[in-house]
Formats: C-alpha cells, sequence, structure tokens
C-alpha cells in the first residue's frame, strides 16, 4: 500500500488450507480487485523449496495465495519474490487509467463505471449517453499529453470525513462504496486525485503511450472503451 515497488521479502506462512491456499503474516502480493488483475510470483522455503503462486485473491478479509503444489506448512519461514514484469506493467495500465478517468471527467464530464485492467490491454466503461469514437480518440490523446508532461505520482492517506468533503476524489459513477475509516488517495500532482488501493507507476513518464484499441456500445449510458500501452 505504501510501496508499489517492493519486489522480495520474508514472511512466516499463518496458514494452509486445502494444501494450496496460502495465508502469509505479511505479502506485497496484490490480491485481484478493483478490476485489477492479481499478482504471480514465487514463495521459497529456507530449505530451497519453491512454489509457484498461481493466484492471488481476498478470501474471509485474507489475502490468500494459491500456489501450485501442496508442501507448505504454518510456521514455515519463507521468501517471497513477485513476478516483476507483470506486476509493473499492471501498475502503468492502472495510473494510465487514472489518467484516462481524469481527461474523461475534467474535460468531457463523464465518470468510470467500471474497468478491466490485465497484461494485455486495458478496459474502462464510461456513462456515455451515445457512442462518440471520435471524442474517446481524442481523449486519449489528451492523456497522452498528459503523460509528456512527466507528473509525479504520490500515496498519502486521509481520513474518511476529510476526504469526502472533496467530490474530487471521487471519479467512479458509483461513488466509493468500502467500509473503511482511512482513505488511500493516489495523487498525480497537479492533475487528478483519487481514493484508490492498488499499485501505481512513480511517474506518469513510466507509462509510455496510451493506444486506443476498439469500443463497444454496450447500451445507453455504457460504452466500453479498450486501450493498450506502449
Amino acid at each position: 500500500m505504501d510501496d508499489s515497488y517492493l519486489k522480495e521479502w520474508d514472511a512466516e506462512v499463518k496458514s494452509v488450507s486445502k494444501d494450496k491456499f496460502i495465508v502469509l503474516d505479511k505479502t506485497a502480493f496484490f490480491p485481484r480487485g478493483g478490476g485489477v488483475e492479481w499478482d504471480t510470483g514465487i514463495i521459497t522455503t529456507d530449505n530451497g523449496k519453491e512454489f509457484n503462486v498461481v493466484y492471488t485473491g481476498k478470501l474471509s478479509g485474507e489475502i490468500s495465495h494459491e500456489v501450485e503444489k501442496e508442501g507448505l506448512r504454518v510456521g514455515d519461514k519463507v521468501h517471497c519474490k513477485l513476478n516483476w514484469e507483470k506486476r509493473y506493467l499492471l501498475m502503468r495500465y492502472h495510473t494510465a487509467t487514472h489518467v484516462l478517468s481524469g481527461v474523461f471527467f475534467n474535460e468531457y464530464d463523464l465518470k468510470i463505471t467500471g474497468n478491466q485492467l490485465t497484461t494485455e490491454k486495458g478496459r474502462v466503461d464510461l456513462n456515455m449517453e451515445e457512442m462518440d469514437v471520435d471524442l474517446i480518440k481524442e481523449a486519449i490523446e489528451k492523456s497522452n499529453e498528459v503523460i509528456k508532461k512527466e507528473h509525479p505520482v504520490e500515496i498519502y492517506y486521509k481520513s474518511r470525513v476529510e476526504a469526502e468533503k472533496d467530490p474530487d476524489l471521487f471519479k467512479l459513477a458509483k461513488g466509493f462504496s468500502h467500509d473503511i475509516d482511512t482513505i488511500r488517495i493516489v495523487d498525480i500532482k497537479g492533475f487528478d486525485r483519487q481514493a484508490d488501493g492498488g499499485c501505481h507507476v512513480k511517474n506518469l513518464n513510466e507509462i509510455g503511450k496510451i493506444k486506443f484499441k476498439d469500443t463497444v456500445n454496450k447500451g445507453k449510458n455504457f460504452k466500453r472503451v479498450y486501450f493498450t500501452i506502449e
């Protein structure tokens, strides 16, 4: 939550369910959530046995790591390592989505109604009444101009009471539905601030360039936009 660039760390196995679902006492594996694909990587025991993490999700409030084979036991001291190539690409996609969200909101008064981010492409859904592909392409070009300005990205926290006084922090059409007292803010300095729990790059220059891929008309106030980054 504080350092998206943490790639390796030591931990202890807290629980094991069905031989393959592992809970650690601390983790930097990002679980599937918020439309963002999960982290993968490797958990290694003190005696050198490696366990590939193939899926990370949330189960009963805990972050659960699914490994491909049995063998980990409660109390095992382990070393964890992210699949950094995958994580970093998802970070770039996620921050790119915030840029797009800021442009759609600030320039066209459009809000994101849903999103899905993988290592192959990004998707955002807009509360756009009528499909306007030219407007969408224009917004992507404006987003690329923002990226060229190389704004830094900072993470900090606000109390829920304080955060709710600033409507600019909540740009999703559904609002902020999480029942938590402390709100994590992702601040693209000088451009956009949003409540968000995901992993992001430190500077927009790490994103690269956003490329329009496709649109799908899903109905009134429901337009889907696909994009890639390079």
